[in-house]
């Protein structure tokens, strides 16, 4: 007797085991998509297109280094001579040009009207404008120039009319960015700025994945709990803990589907460059950003459309959450023969025959594999980037990693292994037939 009351003590815990594990997956799960959607709404704040390769950005930087280039702009004993000299050239220069423009306008015309008009135009002129006058007074005028320029109101003017020109090249250069992505991200979340949006966006993830670890290590070893208190014991295993296990094995497949398994991610964590002296400076720029789960991938395949691409979403739906999934349910029903289904073609072949078709064991492979190859090549191809050039410094992420969905479908494997193994100790009983 207490040894029967003792074993349906361990069924009560792992039967309490299994529901704690249920409800903590399908939160979980929850967690998991909302992580997924402030990701991506912080990847879009961050998007390079709206730093790097953004023409305003650039604009705002070379404007304020302007700015503070001609407000810093103060004539001393030791660069005087040298500006004096460089604008007594240009205004001789000018002088030149406009002698030689005058000239020029007045030898034209096609009639000999107009050549005595121009002449005689050359001549009021030669009367009233003495070039070489003008040229011998440069000195003069390139004084009040320096003099001119050295006052607040016309470094005003002169850092206007700079700003007007750099805006107007980058709008003949760049095409404008479209922005409304990011507007849209910063209204759902009520924010008014990128940059503080972004930095609570950060601290709201890192919250939550905390959580979402802690969440996703509790139903581990919940499962690992009722496997440890149904299978270390003596005799037949009974229909309720084989339940139990199968359910158990089901809510890590659940979980492993419908996490994202794998996070891809580059950017630019800092790029430096010099301009007259002073750094311009763009930090925190997403190149890249996609989190995957296995359903995300078959509903996106899907939605395309395509033939081709429809018959690889219904492949990797079949056999990497299908197959596995029969395969596990089956082998109860196998296992104890539940409503007589032992005999069915279909549960014999899902319960002994399915393992070769079912690729839940090759897509764990596969997915580490592909965390491997993509981390490598991100990897590279960033620090192909970080050598851009001398004066240009360039720090890059690689935030590329697997996720809670590929330890879940992980432990998904290993508990439909450790049901196997059960199955074949059950067939090799004597009497079963």
């Amino acid at each position: 007797m207490p040894h029967r009351w003792l074993e349906w003590a361990r069924r009560l815990l792992a039967l309490l085991a299994l529901v704690a594990a249920g409800l903590l997956t399908a939160a979980l799960i929850g967690e998991a998509a909302r992580i997924k959607t402030l990701e991506t709404d912080l990847a879009e704040i961050r998007d390079i297109r709206y730093g790097l390769l953004d023409a305003d950005n650039w604009v705002s930087q070379i404007a304020a280094i302007l700015d503070r280039r001609i407000e810093a702009f103060e004539l001393t004993d030791e660069n005087r001579p040298v500006i004096k000299r460089n604008v007594e050239r240009v205004l001789d220069r000018l002088i030149v040009e406009i002698e030689a423009l005058q000239r020029r306008q007045n030898r034209a015309g096609g009639s000999w009207l107009e050549r005595v008009q121009g002449a005689l135009r050359q001549g009021v002129q030669d009367l009233v404008i003495d070039f070489d006058e003008l040229r011998a007074k440069v000195p003069f005028y390139a004084e009040r120039v320096l003099e001119e320029l050295s006052t607040p109101e016309a470094k005003a003017d002169l850092r206007a009319q700079l700003r007007a020109a750099v805006a107007e090249l980058a709008a003949d250069t760049f095409t404008q960015t479209d922005r409304r992505p990011l507007e849209a991200v910063l209204e759902r979340h009520r924010c008014q700025e990128a940059g503080p949006c972004a930095s609570d966006l950060a601290a709201q993830i890192a919250a939550a994945r905390e959580v979402l670890i802690e969440r996703a290590a509790a139903v581990t070893a919940l499962v690992l709990l009722l496997f440890a208190l149904l299978l270390v014991r003596q005799g037949a295993l009974g229909r309720l803990p084989m339940l139990i296990l199968t359910l158990a094995t089901l809510v890590l497949l659940a979980g492993g589907v419908l996490t994202p398994m794998i996070s891809i991610e580059a950017g630019i964590a800092e790029l430096r460059l010099q301009l007259l002296g002073e750094p311009v400076v763009f930090r925190d720029q997403v190149i890249y950003f996609q989190s995957k789960s296995v359903i995300d991938v078959v509903r996106v395949l899907a939605e395309t459309g395509k033939a081709d691409m429809l018959l690889v979403a219904g492949l990797i739906a079949l056999f990497s959450v299908a197959f596995p999934a029969a395969k596990v349910a089956a082998s109860f029903v196998y296992f104890h023969d539940w409503r007589g289904l032992r005999g069915s073609a279909l549960v014999r072949f899902f319960a002994l025959k399915s393992g070769k078709w079912s690729m839940a064991d090759v897509m764990v492979v596969a997915m580490f594999m592909a965390f491997v190859g993509f981390r490598g090549l991100v990897a590279s191809q960033l620090g192909s980037l970080g050598g851009a050039g001398a004066s240009v410094d360039v720090l890059t992420t690689n935030g590329t990693g697997l996720e809670v969905g590929f330890y879940l479908f992980l432990a998904f494997c290993l508990a439909s292994l450790v049901l196997s193994a059960v199955l074949d100790a059950r067939l090799h009983e004597p009497h079963l037939t």
